[in-house]
């Protein structure tokens, strides 16, 4: 069952299906007030690794951040840090929320890392949606 579990990932039909679980998972969360970027930050991650998106952020606005993948809602730390490497944010502090809502007084240049929980999925892919309140 493992063999034919891990072959199902990594055969494009299974890439597939995971893409578009983990996309509906994180799309579900995009509510009415917010609409997206329009980007979909995404990353094959395995083992220990981490993702690093680039993202800017204009002041006077809020933003949600949504990160999904794995088998929970869980499953994905993600932390946003400024471009000196200083953590703003880390749901790892909220019991690994799968999203969080930012307001931000003025623009700043930012680094979403994103990886897997520790006792979570092992590989897979994650997704960072970012929302922009309407």
């Amino acid at each position: 069952y493992i063999i034919l579990l891990i072959a199902s990932l990594y055969s494009p039909a299974g890439a597939y299906a995971q893409l578009d679980s983990v996309t509906a998972q994180c799309n579900s969360l995009l509510t009415e007030k917010f609409i997206s970027d329009g980007q979909q930050y995404l990353s094959l991650v395995s083992g220990d690794q981490k993702a690093e998106f680039p993202a800017v952020f204009y002041g006077g606005n809020t933003y949600k951040i949504i990160a999904c993948g794995g088998n929970s809602n869980k499953d994905i730390i993600f932390t946003v840090y400024d471009r000196y490497r200083n953590i703003l944010f880390t749901n790892k502090d909220y019991d690994n929320t799968n999203y969080w809502n930012f307001q931000f007084e003025s623009t700043v240049e930012c680094f979403i890392e994103a990886e897997f929980a520790p006792g979570g999925s092992k590989s897979g892919f994650v997704l960072i949606l970012i929302g922009l309140e309407k």
